[in-house]
Protein backbone atom coordinates (compact mmCIF):
# COMPACT_ATOMS: atom_id res chain seq x y z
CA UNK A 1 0.00 0.00 0.00
CA UNK A 2 1.24 3.25 -1.58
CA UNK A 3 1.19 6.38 1.16
CA UNK A 4 0.18 9.55 -0.72
CA UNK A 5 -0.33 11.56 1.96
CA UNK A 6 1.26 11.47 5.56
CA UNK A 7 0.82 13.87 8.43
CA UNK A 8 2.67 14.02 11.07
CA UNK A 9 1.43 16.17 14.66
CA UNK A 10 4.39 17.26 16.81
CA UNK A 11 3.15 17.45 20.35
CA UNK A 12 2.96 20.96 22.14
CA UNK A 13 5.78 22.57 23.38
CA UNK A 14 8.21 21.20 20.77
CA UNK A 15 9.82 23.08 18.32
CA UNK A 16 10.74 22.21 14.65
CA UNK A 17 14.25 23.59 12.73
CA UNK A 18 13.79 23.22 9.20
CA UNK A 19 15.72 24.52 5.83
CA UNK A 20 19.49 24.62 7.05
CA UNK A 21 20.78 25.82 4.05
CA UNK A 22 24.48 26.76 5.52
CA UNK A 23 27.04 24.67 7.08
CA UNK A 24 27.33 25.34 11.03
CA UNK A 25 28.49 28.37 11.83
CA UNK A 26 28.78 29.44 8.45
CA UNK A 27 26.69 32.91 8.01
CA UNK A 28 26.27 35.11 5.24
CA UNK A 29 27.84 38.42 6.12
CA UNK A 30 26.79 41.26 4.62
CA UNK A 31 23.35 40.21 3.14
CA UNK A 32 21.28 42.55 4.87
CA UNK A 33 17.77 42.98 4.15
CA UNK A 34 17.30 46.67 3.15
CA UNK A 35 13.70 47.81 3.26
CA UNK A 36 12.83 51.17 2.28
CA UNK A 37 10.90 52.72 4.86
CA UNK A 38 11.63 55.87 7.09
CA UNK A 39 11.74 55.36 11.37
CA UNK A 40 7.88 55.82 12.53
CA UNK A 41 6.45 55.79 8.91
CA UNK A 42 3.71 52.58 8.24
CA UNK A 43 3.19 51.59 4.50
CA UNK A 44 0.36 49.40 2.77
CA UNK A 45 1.52 47.36 0.30
CA UNK A 46 5.19 46.50 0.96
CA UNK A 47 7.39 44.23 -1.77
CA UNK A 48 11.01 44.36 -1.89
CA UNK A 49 14.11 41.66 -2.43
CA UNK A 50 16.78 40.39 -1.06
CA UNK A 51 19.74 39.46 -2.84
CA UNK A 52 22.16 37.02 -2.52
CA UNK A 53 26.23 38.43 -2.70
CA UNK A 54 27.33 35.26 -2.97
CA UNK A 55 25.61 34.09 -5.73
CA UNK A 56 26.55 36.99 -7.98
CA UNK A 57 23.93 38.95 -6.68
CA UNK A 58 21.12 36.30 -7.39
CA UNK A 59 17.52 36.81 -6.29
CA UNK A 60 17.57 34.85 -2.90
CA UNK A 61 13.71 35.78 -1.37
CA UNK A 62 11.10 38.49 -1.62
CA UNK A 63 8.76 40.04 1.08
CA UNK A 64 5.47 40.86 0.29
CA UNK A 65 3.76 42.70 3.55
CA UNK A 66 0.15 44.21 3.74
CA UNK A 67 1.23 46.90 5.90
CA UNK A 68 4.83 47.62 7.25
CA UNK A 69 6.32 49.99 9.88
CA UNK A 70 9.44 50.77 10.91
CA UNK A 71 9.98 50.93 14.67
CA UNK A 72 13.32 51.98 15.04
CA UNK A 73 16.55 51.95 13.09
CA UNK A 74 16.63 48.14 13.16
CA UNK A 75 13.16 46.60 14.30
CA UNK A 76 10.21 46.50 11.95
CA UNK A 77 6.77 45.24 12.40
CA UNK A 78 4.65 43.46 9.42
CA UNK A 79 1.30 42.81 9.22
CA UNK A 80 0.51 39.72 6.75
CA UNK A 81 3.30 38.73 5.89
CA UNK A 82 4.76 36.93 2.55
CA UNK A 83 7.89 35.73 2.01
CA UNK A 84 9.22 33.62 -0.83
CA UNK A 85 12.13 32.08 -0.89
CA UNK A 86 14.08 31.19 -3.89
CA UNK A 87 16.20 27.45 -4.37
CA UNK A 88 20.08 28.56 -4.13
CA UNK A 89 20.72 26.69 -7.56
CA UNK A 90 17.99 27.84 -9.53
CA UNK A 91 16.12 31.30 -9.70
CA UNK A 92 12.84 29.01 -9.12
CA UNK A 93 11.16 29.77 -5.89
CA UNK A 94 11.24 26.68 -3.43
CA UNK A 95 9.16 27.59 -0.45
CA UNK A 96 6.57 30.36 1.16
CA UNK A 97 6.42 31.75 4.51
CA UNK A 98 3.27 33.33 5.73
CA UNK A 99 3.30 35.06 9.09
CA UNK A 100 0.01 37.15 9.98
CA UNK A 101 2.09 39.20 12.06
CA UNK A 102 6.24 39.24 12.68
CA UNK A 103 8.89 41.64 13.79
CA UNK A 104 12.03 41.84 12.04
CA UNK A 105 15.21 42.87 13.92
CA UNK A 106 17.89 43.62 12.18
CA UNK A 107 20.56 43.35 14.68
CA UNK A 108 19.85 39.40 14.84
CA UNK A 109 18.94 39.21 11.59
CA UNK A 110 15.45 37.06 13.02
CA UNK A 111 12.18 37.12 12.44
CA UNK A 112 9.45 36.33 14.77
CA UNK A 113 5.99 35.38 15.16
CA UNK A 114 4.23 34.39 18.24
CA UNK A 115 0.99 33.88 15.90
CA UNK A 116 0.29 30.70 13.79
CA UNK A 117 3.31 30.58 11.04
CA UNK A 118 2.83 28.35 7.63
CA UNK A 119 5.82 27.17 5.45
CA UNK A 120 4.66 25.67 2.37
CA UNK A 121 6.91 24.06 -0.01
CA UNK A 122 6.29 21.37 -3.60
CA UNK A 123 5.88 18.67 -1.51
CA UNK A 124 5.06 19.63 2.07
CA UNK A 125 2.86 22.49 4.16
CA UNK A 126 3.80 23.05 7.82
CA UNK A 127 1.98 24.83 10.11
CA UNK A 128 3.12 25.90 14.08
CA UNK A 129 1.57 27.96 16.92
CA UNK A 130 4.75 30.51 16.50
CA UNK A 131 7.68 30.78 14.54
CA UNK A 132 11.52 32.23 14.42
CA UNK A 133 13.05 32.80 11.07
CA UNK A 134 17.04 33.58 10.21
CA UNK A 135 17.19 35.44 7.38
CA UNK A 136 20.91 35.18 6.81
CA UNK A 137 21.03 31.17 7.30
CA UNK A 138 17.44 30.81 6.24
CA UNK A 139 16.61 28.39 9.38
CA UNK A 140 13.16 28.32 10.59
CA UNK A 141 12.14 27.19 13.93
CA UNK A 142 8.53 26.17 14.60
CA UNK A 143 6.96 25.97 17.96
CA UNK A 144 4.54 23.36 18.82
CA UNK A 145 1.88 22.37 18.45
CA UNK A 146 3.17 21.70 14.79
CA UNK A 147 1.38 19.99 12.11
CA UNK A 148 3.61 19.04 9.27
CA UNK A 149 2.03 17.60 6.23
CA UNK A 150 4.09 15.54 3.52
CA UNK A 151 2.58 14.92 0.13
CA UNK A 152 3.83 12.62 -2.60
CA UNK A 153 6.02 10.49 -0.14
CA UNK A 154 6.41 7.44 -2.51
CA UNK A 155 8.21 9.70 -4.94
CA UNK A 156 10.50 11.30 -2.33
CA UNK A 157 11.03 7.53 -1.37
CA UNK A 158 12.11 6.65 -5.20
CA UNK A 159 8.98 3.56 -5.24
Amino acid sequence: MKLSKLILALVPATSLLLFPSLSQGETEEGDDIHIPIAIGQGVKGVRFPQYDKHRGGKLSMRFNAEKAERASEKTFNFKGLHIEVFDKSTEKMSMEVFLKEAVFDRNTSLLTSEEESTITGEQFKIIGRSMEFDSKTRNSRLRGPVIMTITELEEQAGS
